[in-house]
């Protein structure tokens, strides 16, 4: 745990510090809290989601999974709903209920009190947003609350050289938005955001149906065949697979049955993968030469849509840069904050420059 040259604590103290600390990937889609545990931690992933009363929309009715599960299916007086759009926050009451269930959640069995939240965001949010988030978290509960670009989160819980000088880079396709981070001596030395990422796919394959089939299905359906045969276009020979999806038919409206394969999820995917091949290009003509030859060698993408197969092929044929896939692209955002908020010391300029000796 200890990543960043600080000075050993008591094991009295660090388990104290552990036990009362989280790090949450606060997300568009999904909301990941991770909780120091030992050498690793316990993980919690709740649909960002908040079901609430149509008339009075800060009276919050469920949180979560349960919420998840009456979009689209609620009754006139209920609506569920999203409290982040595109990485920022629409409702502060919504998101302040989605992160106290967040924090009960890593909170445990034990509900012990949490002190210390380090919570990612996209890293091109306002001072505005930030500090909403930060106020929402202390509403929550929290004593301390931090506020970082999952970029950097991200780069820290997948256990890159942050520290070296060489440099490293971190893309992260999220929900609603995904940034790429070039990172050197601990620090964020450049960035650039697109609000645009998975649920755009989504949507976009929900499009596509309806073109193609005249059926409208659920942005559950889209989002499963995303994750089922989802891939990019890539001069790579990937393979075609296939899967089925239950829509209401526009004619007839009756349900029905369409097969959706990768092509289409690859079409739909195009103009996402457009726009973060522009911004990876941008963030590579402002790149000093110092920084190419670790970035070259350091770089990881993150997030659910790195899965999408031909992805890594396809950055490396526009722009040049091998990249390597996450392992745990869904929780390594949550890892990094957990880390951070374990070590409270760890982004001081002092500490990551003692890093380096």
């Amino acid at each position: 745990m200890n990543l960043f040259g600080k000075k050993e604590e008591t094991e009295e103290v660090r388990k104290e510090g552990i036990t009362n600390t989280l790090g949450i990937d606060l997300g568009t889609l999904n909301t990941v809290v991770a909780k120091p545990s030992g050498d690793k931690f316990d993980l919690y992933k709740i649909p960002s989601v908040v079901a609430v009363k149509k008339e009075d929309p800060s009276y919050v009715l469920a949180v979560g999974e349960d919420a998840k599960l009456m979009l689209g299916r609620t009754p006139e007086d209920i609506i569920a709903v999203r409290p982040l759009r595109k990485g920022v926050i629409e409702s502060v009451a919504q998101a302040e209920a989605l992160l106290i269930y967040a924090m009960d959640k890593g909170a445990g069995d034990s509900m012990d009190h949490i002190d210390r939240i380090v919570i990612g965001i996209p890293g091109d949010a306002s001072e505005v947003e930030k500090n909403a988030v930060e106020e929402i978290g202390r509403k929550a509960g929290a004593s301390y609350v931090l506020v970082i670009s999952e970029g950097l989160a991200a780069a820290i819980g997948a256990g890159l050289p942050i520290a070296e000088a060489s440099g490293t880079m971190v893309i992260d396709i999220g929900a609603g938005s995904s940034d790429i981070v070039v990172i050197s001596l601990g620090g964020i030395t450049d960035i650039e955001t697109v609000r645009l990422g998975g649920d755009n796919i989504d949507d976009n394959i929900v499009e596509k149906v309806k073109d193609l089939y005249n059926v409208q299905i659920g942005i559950h359906e889209a989002e499963k065949a995303k994750i089922e045969v989802g891939m990019v276009h890539s001069g790579s020979d990937i393979e075609i697979i296939k899967t089925t999806a239950i829509g209401k038919d526009m004619e007839t409206n009756k349900p029905k049955e369409v097969e959706l394969d990768s092509a289409l999820v690859a079409e739909a995917a195009e103009p996402v993968v457009v726009e973060l091949i522009e911004a990876l290009k941008v963030i590579l003509e402002r790149m000093s030469p110092e920084l190419i030859s670790g970035v070259y060698k350091e770089t990881v993408v993150v997030g659910g849509t790195s899965q999408l197969r031909g992805l890594k092929e396809r950055i490396y044929e526009e722009v040049g840069v091998p990249v390597e896939i996450s392992d745990d692209p869904m929780t390594v955002v949550a890892k990094g904050a957990a880390i951070v908020a374990a070590e409270p010391r760890a982004l001081e300029p002092e500490v990551r420059l003692k890093a380096m000796k």
